[in-house]
């Protein structure tokens, strides 16, 4: 019993030592070792030979997780089909880096990045001078994804990227229900590795007052999808309501039957029951129409 717990105890540290494998590599030499994938892998041995006159190879990353595993390493390849390889060239990437790192830091100011990685999906000897990388609006919800250049004659030249960060974001610290109100009673800041979000990540509370568009548990990232800003005027709340006739002005109150944002049109009704029209013009003022 104790043989088999200190066995299962090595292939779990192991496994643990050895990472994951990426979708992208760059090779200068065509024999590719495993300390070129996985640099504290523990044992060094040969993965592949990529083919004579080749600037870029692809693999299926089933074969390099069994050539890995057979030599008692195991890989995590769940995020990764197939492996690209691209042969080195003097390509300077820094301006390309400092891109993404400008756009990622304009988009989250608390941001951490420890490493950005560039890698181009093809063989690129050169590009323009003070080229102006092409990114798509959504991209700084993940941390990889693609983004293109164009070259001298204008043809696009596409780039895998990946960033090493942390982030500062919001989380429920209780269960949250619909339309709760976003404050510091109900969320907490919390350093998250950055990853892949179904919508941007919210860093801070925001300076005009949201409210939750859906039921949360307790310890659940924040995103923007999940909140929208809090009407001005709520169904059943009290309002004032204007009536201006000629240089007249006449307020009244009357109860909001719906919600509305500025300028909406909404429901009102009267302390005699009966409903009218009006528009938001205020919080909690609306205008008979």
């Amino acid at each position: 019993m104790l043989t088999r717990l200190l066995i299962f105890f090595s292939l779990f540290f192991t496994a643990a030592q050895c990472g994951s494998l990426q979708q992208s590599y760059t090779f200068k030499n065509p024999t590719v070792f495993s300390n070129d994938l996985v640099n504290d892998c523990p044992k060094h041995f040969e993965i592949l030979q990529i083919p004579e006159g080749k600037s870029t190879y692809r693999i299926n990353a089933q074969i390099i997780a069994k050539t890995f595993e057979l030599n008692g390493c195991p890989l995590d390849i769940t995020k990764v089909r197939y492996v690209n390889f691209t042969k080195q060239t003097a390509l300077d990437l820094s301006p390309l880096k400092q891109q993404l790192h400008d756009l990622f830091l304009d988009t989250y100011p608390s941001m951490i990045i420890d490493k950005i990685n560039v890698y181009p999906r093809g063989y690129i000897e050169s590009l323009p001078e003070h080229s102006t990388a092409v990114f798509d609006k959504d991209m700084t919800e993940r941390n990889e994804g693609i983004f293109y250049v164009l070259d001298k004659s204008g043809v696009r030249r596409y780039f895998d990227f990946s960033i090493e960060a942390t982030i500062n974001m919001l989380y429920s610290n209780q269960k949250i229900n619909r339309s709760d109100v976003l404050s510091s009673s109900n969320t907490a800041i919390k350093p998250t590795s950055f990853t892949q979000f179904r919508g941007k990540p919210i860093t801070d509370l925001p300076n005009t007052r949201q409210r939750f568009r859906r039921s949360l548990r307790e310890n659940i990232p924040i995103v923007d999808r999940y909140i929208e800003p809090l009407p001005i005027v709520l169904r059943g709340s009290k309002v004032s309501v204007q009536v201006q006739n000629g240089l007249v002005v006449v307020e009244f109150i009357a109860t909001a039957t719906q919600e509305g944002a500025l300028y909406d049109i909404i429901t009102i009704e009267k302390s005699d029951k009966k409903r009218a029209k009006a528009k938001v013009i205020g919080e909690n003022r609306v205008e008979l129409q």
